[in-house]
Formats: structure tokens, sequence, C-alpha cells
């Protein structure tokens, strides 16, 4: 980078970046000189002189009857910039008092298709925070996005330390599946509550670091991850709902299978 471009980077223009430095090699110095040193009109001289002079980086002398410009010392460029920063520290709270910062968007990042949702559940391998907390319809997750992924997801998820905490959608079970299976649950580094029987959702949910990731069925085919502070706040409280009113493993009845939907009492000793 040239000295030229220094200049401009420290807040010099272009033109006064040219005049400081013909200034600087010419020492004392008239008009017609700095005009043929630098290549600039004579009329642009004497602009930039002026804004040179009220920098501090060019002063007047006379020698006879000749006007002479002088260019500042190089120290005077720190001081100047110096200065500057004090300036801006004094006005800085006044500036931010008069900031309207407005609505703040969230990052929405789209995936289509059952290799695009895989792509989120691969970056949620990426967690710093070592917990990840999600909503689980197994049957839905199965469709679509496959049993060998998911086994594989699982396994990986597990050697790199993240732990899950999930409340898994009961209306969603699909009881042959094998991590289903309540003795698998620590060894893969997760704690599981099921929802009520009435609950049916078919959308997966994971909250890792500030992101929220939403996967669609099968029949829809796509997913979003959206960083917003607003919304991940709000889907922690509805996770902390639905864990808070789940149950675990041993308090439910999975082995009563087949419940009539029109049985209310029925279904509801189903879950109590």
């Amino acid at each position: 980078m040239s000295l030229e471009q220094d200049l401009l980077e420290i807040g010099l223009d272009e033109k006064e970046a040219k005049t400081y430095l013909s200034a600087l090699e010419l020492g004392p110095t008239n008009i017609q000189d700095l005009t043929s040193k630098s290549s600039l009109k004579r009329s642009t001289i004497y602009e930039m002189i002026k804004n040179l002079q009220a920098k501090g980086l060019i002063s007047e002398t006379k020698k006879g009857k000749r006007r002479l410009f002088v260019a500042s010392e190089p120290e005077n460029l720190k001081r100047s910039l110096v200065l500057k920063e004090k300036l801006l520290n004094d006005i800085l709270p006044e500036l931010k008092a008069l900031n309207n910062i407005g609505f703040i968007k969230p990052k929405i990042s789209f995936y289509e298709g059952k290799e695009g949702i895989r792509e989120i559940y691969r970056d949620t391998l990426k967690a710093k925070n070592k917990t990840t907390l999600w909503f689980s319809p197994i049957q839905s997750m199965l469709e679509t996005i496959g049993e060998d992924f998911l086994n594989k997801y699982v396994e990986e998820r597990t050697k790199r330390g993240i732990w899950v905490k999930s409340v898994y959608i009961t209306s969603q079970k699909v009881l042959d599946y094998k991590y289903l299976d309540p003795t698998t649950f620590e060894k893969t580094l997760r704690k599981i509550r099921f929802t009520s029987p009435e609950i049916n959702i078919s959308n997966t949910m994971v909250i890792y670091d500030n992101k929220v990731g939403i996967m669609s069925s099968r029949k829809e085919g796509f997913g979003f991850v959206i960083e917003s502070e607003d919304y991940l706040n709000m889907m922690k409280v509805f996770h902390q709902m639905l864990w808070e009113t789940g149950k675990p493993w041993g308090e439910m009845n999975f082995h009563k299978k087949n419940i009539p939907e029109d049985n209310v009492e029925e279904k509801d000793s189903y879950w109590k």
C-alpha cells in the first residue's frame, strides 16, 4: 500500500493526500510548484490548502513578498487522530441516545427436501452448547430423513458429547424403533419425557446455541433455521412447558395398544 493510500485510510481524501505529500517533499513551497508536483489544478490546490490548514497539516509563511506553504510535521497526523478519537468519545453517549435501532431482522435459512432437512441435523452436531432441546415426533422423523440416517446421527451426536433433552410426541411413537428402548436413553445422552397422547405434532424442532430449527413432515418436505433471540426464548418456554407436563418412560403404559379413539375414559387412563 502506498503512502497516499495510507493517508486515505486515516481520513484524508485523495486530493488532500496528494497535496500534503507534495508539500512534505518540497519543503517550503509556492502554489506553482505544488501544482506541478501534485498534478492538480491550481484552483484545486488553493482549495486543498484551505482544507489542510483547517486540519493543522499545512501552514503559511512569507519570504519577502512570496507566500510559501509548509507541510506540518507528520506527527501532527497522529495528534489529529487523537483529537478526533477524543471528540468521538465525548459525543458517543449523545449519538447512542439519538440512535433509533428499529427492527432487528432475524436470520432465516431455508432447506428443501430430505437432504436439506438432513443438513439441519448435521448443523446441530456443531453445537457449542453441549445440550440441545428437541420436540421429537419419531414416526415423522423416520419418514422424513430415514431410519439409517437417524441412527447414525444419534451415534455421531453421542460421540461428540452432545446431550439431548427431548419431548417425545407420544402420538408419533414407533415402539419397535431401537432408540425408543429406555435402556438406550442414558447411553446415547438423552433425557426424555413423553407428551399426552392428545398432542399430535408432526414437525420436528431443535433448539441449539442461538438457533431454532424446524423440520416439516415428509409430506411438506422443508425446513428452516432461524436465529432470533425473541423466537429462541419463546420456543424455550414452549419446550419447558411440554417438558414439565410430560412423563418419563416408566410412567407411560405403552403395553396398552389399540386404545379406542372414542373411549375417553380408557384414553385418559392411558395417560394417568
